[in-house]
């Protein structure tokens, strides 16, 4: 099975000796675990330990490659525990006990399908010919040689020696495998696979006898083989295929750590909706080669859908690649359309825009999978990341037209995006993607475009319309401090917290730029809702908040240090996290900070892309909320932990207490990733149990939720998560039960003493 970090640790001196260039032998076990570095970059791992590591890291299930395409390397069942490697091949059977004419239409059907979704080629990997026991070598070698003509990988199904040895002749030049050792001809068999160097599929009647097969074929020396779980009836194969698998990962029976195959085709008896239905079976469980009739877009539609989703890591967003799509024959002089990778919008925004006949050149730019207000709130979608976009694709080049048009969600960047393109003229789309019909058809965005190349008006644009300058930048106006903030008539104030307490420290999290109010206000310098938001949460019992600005290209440090001025100000000093991937901005708040109430906190910092925000809180004296992930969500709690030990290293090294990381093991979405939810609480554990503290976005968990079940969610996840060890958490303040919950926790951890009033606020 996969090795684990902690079974490593368990293996190591444990003395912390530093001579492997890692701080502790927990760092050093979970480099290893990941293949970050070699068992032997210990000097004092004995023999015994590398000889029992070395066994421990074989893989549970053989990998192979067939031409392009790989196979096996699974570790896991469920997609949801980890990821699943190799995704399911189809093939097309093909038999020579066809007649000639029926052979050429069904290899001539194998091309039929072959289409793009989400940048993946979605087509018939291989070619299953099977051998018929009436028919000559003579036949099958015919066969093999038409199907050869496809270019594609060949299933070789025969039993016969003979046959099968001219088969194997005729096929050379393409990859295959060549399936049909049994019981009575395993050996003779054997030798022609490995003459040829290729996979040897093995049958057999029952498990036991496949087994046993298998057991033989080691023994002789040949372990590049693939199972065919094929049988007589569905229930049958279904199980052969589901316990194949089980042994393999869960039992630890490396007799059956090998790929499978199945032909569904057999098993439909001609039934073409069956045969569907058997498709994605086989997919889902478990099948490494699926073998059908034939493959119809009817077909491959839904299932293709299927495999893909399977087989996508559900950890990492589902993204399509960068670029420039032409849609309805767009050519360089159609206007384009900008949006991110992220899949969904991809085909919510491509459907739309081929809905409307209009010819639009959408491009899609990097923003690491999320979605558009996401990107721009975490500063992957902004003027900076277009403009590096426009460059390295060579769009000016490319495209003509100078008609650039943005999502309206993030109208806000117009200015900067137009100080970035100055030859683009730079158009605020519709908010919503079902807008787009309308607003191509009827030229909407002709209204807004300004020709940059002539001082005319553009053919279309009204005449007297002059060319829109790029949006200001509104300087800070003075700090204004009317006196106590009042709600219901009693004033508001910061009340202080003890950093030395161990009482939970919430981070209310309800001032952030992706609200509409609180993005309006940023924009105009409006206290009003700011104020109103931060009074609320301190009134509720806030220990910090956080002020998220987003990427704030343009103004960044001017913007940070007026909301951090502004809040402290007029709510006696209140502590603050900074929020933004603007570094410049985080520095500029940290200047003119007030720490009377504890130190700033940077959020965040990651293990890959973000890590210099650990640097930047160092130099600073500040708290850093380090995300134990890399540019992505890690796969487990052993990557977790990896990531944990890196940062703690980098921090540590940079003279940071231990006590200024705090650690966050992303909460994740109940509702599609249930399964994972004890995998992060057992990464809270883990962090406690190495006396660090740790926070996170609590109420992540219950997104897409309905309003009225979030409250329940979150209370019952903080309370779990208090329980092992959690210190912190950013979340909505203003839950009254979740706030009760949190107090309660306290009480029962004895962080702070019990009194009837407890749980006034």
């Amino acid at each position: 099975m996969a090795l684990k970090g902690l079974d490593i640790f368990k293996l190591t001196p444990k003395t912390n000796c530093k001579d492997c260039g890692n701080p502790t032998c927990m760092a050093f076990a979970m480099k290893v675990a990941s293949g970050a570095i070699p068992i032997e970059k210990c000097p004092h791992m004995s023999e015994a330990a590398l000889a029992t590591l070395s066994e421990a890291t074989a893989p549970p299930m053989k990998s192979y490659k067939v031409g392009d395409h790989a196979l096996g390397g699974e570790t896991v069942l469920s997609r949801h525990e980890k990821t699943l490697v190799s995704k399911t091949l189809y093939a097309v059977n093909v038999c020579d006990h066809m007649d000639e004419a029926k052979q050429d239409a069904v290899l001539a059907g194998i091309p039929a399908v072959d289409y793009e979704r989400i940048s993946e080629r979605m087509y018939v990997e291989m070619v299953h010919l099977n051998h018929h026991a009436d028919k000559s070598a003579g036949d099958y070698v015919a066969l093999v040689n038409k199907a050869k003509a496809l270019g594609r990988p060949l299933v070789l199904s025969c039993t016969d020696v003979e046959t099968a040895k001219a088969a194997a002749e005729a096929a050379a030049g393409v990859p295959f495998i060549l399936n049909g050792a049994t019981a009575d001809n395993y050996a003779d068999m054997s030798a022609i696979a490995q003459s040829a160097k290729v996979l040897l599929g093995v049958r057999a009647s029952s498990l036991e006898e496949l087994h046993a097969v298998v057991e033989k074929l080691e023994a002789a020396g040949n372990k590049n083989l693939i199972l065919d779980v094929s049988a007589c009836t569905i229930k049958d194969a279904y199980a052969n295929a589901v316990q194949v698998r089980r042994a393999a990962l869960k039992d630890g029976d490396r007799t059956f750590g090998y790929p499978s195959f199945v032909n569904v085709g057999r098993l439909a008896k001609g039934d073409a909706h069956l045969e569907a239905a058997l498709l994605s079976l086989f997919t889902c469980k478990y099948g490494s080669i699926v073998a059908c009739s034939e493959m119809t877009y009817a077909k491959a539609l839904p299932l293709y859908g299927l495999r893909q989703n399977i087989f996508t890591d559900p950890q990492k967003p589902m993204k399509v690649t960068p670029g420039i799509y032409p849609i309805n024959g767009a050519d360089e002089n159609s206007p384009c359309c900008l949006t991110v990778d992220f899949a969904l919008t991809y085909f919510l925004v491509s459907g739309e825009l081929e809905r409307s006949k209009v010819p639009v050149n959408l491009l899609i730019t990097d923003a690491s999978g999320m979605s558009v207000l996401t990107a721009w709130a975490a500063g992957k979608f902004s003027s900076s990341s277009i403009k590096k976009f426009m460059d390295e694709f060579d769009i000016a080049n490319k495209i003509k037209s100078r008609a650039l048009i943005i999502p309206g969600k993030v109208a806000v960047m117009k200015g900067e995006i137009q100080d970035k393109l100055p030859e683009y003229s730079v158009i605020v789309g519709p908010t919503e993607a079902v807008q787009l019909v309308k607003y191509l058809r009827d030229e909407e965005w002709k209204k807004s475009y300004v020709d940059k190349s002539a001082a005319k008006p553009a053919e279309g644009q009204a005449a007297a319309e002059p060319a829109a300058p790029a949006k200001p930048v509104i300087p800070a106006p003075p700090i204004v401090v009317t006196g106590p903030y009042m709600i219901d008539d009693k004033p508001v104030a910061y009340k202080g917290h003890d950093p030395a307490s161990q009482t939970f420290v919430t981070i209310g999290e309800r001032i952030h730029c992706i609200s509409p109010a609180i993005r309006r206000a940023m924009d105009s310098y409006d206290e009003g809702p700011i104020l109103k938001r931060a009074a609320e949460q301190i009134a509720a019992g806030a220990t910090y908040l956080d002020v998220n600005i987003g990427p704030a290209e343009s103004n960044g440090p001017e913007l940070m240090q007026w909301a951090v001025q502004l809040l402290q100000q007029n709510f006696n000093n209140v502590p603050l996290a900074l929020d933004t991937a603007n570094q410049k901005a985080i520095e500029a708040g940290i200047k003119v900070y007030n720490r009377t109430n504890g130190k700033p906190i940077v959020n965040s910092a990651d293990a890959g892309s973000r890590i210099g925000n650990i640097d930047l809180a160092a130099a600073n004296d500040a708290i850093v909320i380090a995300l134990c992930s890399a540019d992505g969500i890690a796969k487990d709690n052993e990557e977790r932990m990896m990531h944990c030990h890196n940062m703690l290293e980098r921090g540590l090294s940079h003279g940071m207490s231990s006590d200024d990381l705090w650690f966050d093991p992303l909460f994740l979405v109940i509702k599609g990733m249930q399964d994972k939810q004890m995998d992060v609480l057992n990464a809270i554990k883990a962090f406690s149990d190495e006396g660090l503290k740790s926070t996170g976005g609590l109420s992540n968990n219950s997104n897409g939720m309905p309003k009225h079940i979030r409250p329940i969610m979150d209370s019952a996840m903080v309370a779990m998560a208090m329980m092992q060890g959690l210190t912190s958490a950013i979340v909505n303040p203003c839950d009254l039960r979740l706030m009760e919950t949190i107090k309660s926790c306290d009480i029962i951890k004895n962080h702070n003493l019990y009194a009837d009033s407890y749980l006034e606020i």
